[in-house]
């Protein structure tokens, strides 16, 4: 009978880094003889996620149902499976009882989750009371709430955590004091190499990537567009991403700042494109350009640096760990002369900086979740031998208790 096993995620649909990740997982896992079984809020989109991640990706999802989070509060305490990954473990709380470091990895891209929490972050919390599936009291909130913490913390605290980067691992110990490890996330890198590092048609663009969500801080691309073009450096800025329709308000604050000033004819917005299109973009373009100061890790810097994009990012998160630092920048001038700086880089040095994350790409992914994966196997297995090798404590009748005096004069 084949080993079976659980990845847990919020939804597949929103297509990003950590619906990759949750993909990439179902494709180890089930390369390695398990039978995987997702566990999300939304049934995924199969044909969406087919042109996202290939036919393979679809393939390996065996059976898709819904979860209540806390079901096991109130159920029973056992997942049932010989292992459970929650591949959303930055947003994520999935705990039950049964749960601890040989049966249950928890991928936490950063601990935001416990902050958001602690801190009653509106939009957080409405997502957590979204998946009840049904209005909530407001007396009831605040209790519901922390409930999902204290729910989070045993999630942390009884699994076998991994992150993506050192600057991520470092919050997640000052957080909790847990030791977590380092898995890169998996990236594309091939594909992106292949289809842009030899392109012919680079001018002096800059590519911004990401998902239209205020907590990206796409603003601070808009604001050193202004100074870019004050300076008369570069042709132009194109920021391409994927938007939900909660997040037209952002993207229209977005348009609104771009025409506040005057930027129409510097700074262009592409929404949901296709992978050829990002390619078309990217082999255009000279620099990339992340405006997240604090990002975990990159997944789209380092695909862009596949491409033969020279990466420039802020100076804190953990992308600053394999970004050169000459491209690192901490205030806006600083940003503006990075871009200028990259803009001029060499074919040479693109194709050194290609090929610096190769380390990053999926194979490599896979290879080091599925030794993991068989560590944490070989090490339930030696616990159970342990345990079999060992005489049972056989448990007193009751009739043997003590009784007090009083027990014994009823």
């Amino acid at each position: 009978m084949p080993l079976s096993a659980n990845v847990v995620h919020i939804t597949l649909n929103a297509r990003g880094g950590s619906e990759r990740l949750a993909v990439s997982t179902i494709n180890a896992l089930s390369a390695a003889g398990y039978e995987v079984t997702l566990t999300t809020f939304e049934a995924p989109n199969l044909e969406t996620i087919e042109s996202a991640y290939g036919r393979v990706a679809v393939k390996n999802i065996k059976k898709v149902r819904t979860i209540d989070i806390f079901a096991d509060q109130n159920g029973a305490s056992s997942s049932g499976y010989d292992i459970t990954i929650n591949t959303h473990g930055d947003m994520l709380p999935f705990f039950k009882q049964s749960f601890s470091p040989s049966n249950a990895v928890t991928y936490c891209h950063y601990p935001l989750a416990w902050y958001l929490a602690a801190i009653n972050e509106s939009n957080y919390s409405n997502m957590l009371e979204s998946m009840k599936l049904r209005c909530m009291p407001a007396e009831l909130h605040e209790k519901y709430i922390q409930s999902a913490q204290e729910s989070y913390k045993k999630m942390m605290e009884n699994s076998a955590v991994l992150t993506n980067s050192q600057y991520s691992r470092d919050a997640i110990f000052k957080t909790f004091g847990i030791d977590s490890t380092v898995l890169s996330p998996p990236v594309e890198v091939e594909a992106f190499r292949d289809a842009c590092l030899d392109s012919k048609g680079r001018d002096d663009y800059v590519l911004v990537i990401s998902r239209f969500h205020p907590s990206k801080k796409i603003e601070n691309a808009i604001i050193l567009a202004c100074l870019l073009k004050q300076a008369n450096i570069g042709k132009g800025m194109n920021i391409v991403g994927n938007i939900s329709p909660y997040e037209i308000g952002y993207y229209e604050y977005l348009r609104h700042t771009v025409q506040k000033y005057g930027l129409e004819d510097y700074v262009c917005f592409e929404t949901n494109v296709e992978l050829s299109r990002l390619f078309a973009l990217m082999r255009q373009s000279k620099v990339y350009l992340h405006p997240l100061p604090g990002e975990p890790f990159g997944i789209s810097t380092v695909e862009a640096m596949s491409a033969g994009l020279v990466p420039v990012v802020p100076d804190t998160g953990g992308h600053c760990e394999f970004v050169p630092h000459r491209y690192q920048f901490h205030t806006f001038r600083q940003g503006v002369g990075a871009i200028a700086s990259a803009m001029s880089a060499s074919d040479s040095e693109r194709y050194k900086i290609s090929l610096s994350v190769q380390k990053f790409s999926s194979s490599n992914f896979s290879s080091q979740f599925q030794r993991l994966i068989e560590s944490l196997a070989n090490a339930t297995a030696s616990i159970d031998q342990n345990r079999m090798s060992k005489p049972e404590m056989v448990s007193p009748s009751p009739a043997s208790y003590p009784q007090s005096k009083h027990a014994a004069a009823a």
